[in-house]
């Protein structure tokens, strides 16, 4: 204290912070570069682990039988949408229907303000189609979201008919206490957009939509799926969500653990985990992975539709299927129970948080 009020000192002091400026800035500079680029460095960094008991794979049941039902499915979903010229609303009224699900639609028009990339059009008009399951055992005061986009090539149809078995197969079983909402969403993130804007009653976009007519309980957790392929290499993850934004580190941890336990590559940005970090070529595959996710988290947009629900504070995230030059392949009932297992799971650990915070 003496030295700050004695106005000598403090002149002194002032003195030598002024001659000895720049290369203070500097120092710091590189040290907090130094800093974090030692973020990339394995033994700097957590590894995944469990922090809950209702995150381990033994609370869930490792069955899916519905692999190539669901390539059937895809295939007359595809067949539907050549023959309509879009989204086949009524093919997919009917078939959720079918599997027991309580079936609305969601009209919505957006006019953009520059014309889209492909048919240079300025008003964008679509449908939504959302089923759900009702939870037998539970007030149904929550629900988790399944949602698939519906693109307007032949991209992105194995996500459909995956969605409509895991449909089928949650509806055998008896023990969910949440609400569970199937969306099959058109024009990608204007539909999701819309739907999340007539969820929950607000109008941030300034779109035109029709009301929802049937909704659930309060949205705990959401995942999106894009598969394009009836066979896969890998599985990546996009974690990034509007202004970047990420979902909770549960999500991660449980998608790199079932994709271990299950044995399916996972991917981060696109790139395998390498296992040799004490190499300058480990460490920099990790520069590189580190680098394209701060990018895309600085960039701003929502690279899936996950990341609009972390606006609402929605725990989301999106899994896309890569079908690459690698020998390795993974067919549809193994992709369905991993997406099974990781949505047990998300189901269980949020069922508990929500028992642990009441």
């Amino acid at each position: 204290m003496g030295l700050l009020s004695d106005p000598n000192r403090r002149k002194a002091l002032t003195s030598l912070l002024t001659r000895l400026n720049t290369p203070i800035c500097v120092v710091c500079y590189l040290a907090g570069i130094a800093w974090f680029m030692g973020l990339a460095f394995e033994p700097f960094t957590l590894r995944t682990y469990m922090s809950e008991n209702a995150m381990g794979s033994t609370m869930v049941e490792e069955r899916f039988p519905a692999g190539e039902r669901a390539l059937a499915t895809a295939r007359e979903f595809a067949a539907q949408k050549k023959k309509v010229g879009g989204m086949p609303v009524d093919w997919l009224v009917k078939t959720m229907q079918a599997r027991g699900l309580e079936v609305f639609t969601q009209s919505f028009s957006r006019t953009l303000p520059f014309p889209d990339e492909n048919k240079e059009r300025f008003m964008v008009r679509g449908t939504n189609v959302y089923g759900i399951l009702r939870a037998p055992r539970a007030p149904r005061t929550e629900a988790l979201v399944l949602s698939a986009p519906c693109s307007p090539d032949n991209t992105n149809n194995q996500a459909v008919g995956l969605l409509l078995g895991l449909a089928q197969y949650f509806r055998s079983q008896i023990y969910w206490a949440k609400d569970i909402i199937f969306l099959v969403n058109e024009h990608d993130l204007i539909g999701m957009q819309a739907w999340l804007e007539g969820y929950h009653h607000t109008n941030i976009s300034g779109m035109d939509y029709s009301p929802l007519q049937g909704r659930a309980g309060s949205i705990q957790a959401a995942l999106s799926l894009e598969l394009s392929s009836d066979v896969i290499t890998s599985l990546d993850l996009v974690l990034e969500g509007l202004n970047g934004q990420l979902p909770n580190l549960d999500l991660a941890n449980l998608f790199h653990a079932f994709c271990q336990k299950i044995g399916v590559l996972c991917t981060i940005q696109g790139k395998l985990q390498r296992s040799d970090w004490d190499t300058a070529e480990g460490y920099t595959h990790a520069v590189q992975t580190m680098m394209l996710m701060v990018l895309k988290q600085a960039s701003g947009r929502p690279w899936g539709d996950h990341g609009l629900f972390l606006r609402y504070h929605i725990e989301a995230a999106s899994i896309h299927g890569i079908n690459s030059f690698r020998q390795y392949k993974t067919d549809a009932t193994t992709v369905g129970r991993h997406v099974l297992l990781y949505v047990i799971v998300i189901y269980h650990l949020y069922t508990e948080y929500t028992y642990i915070v009441s």
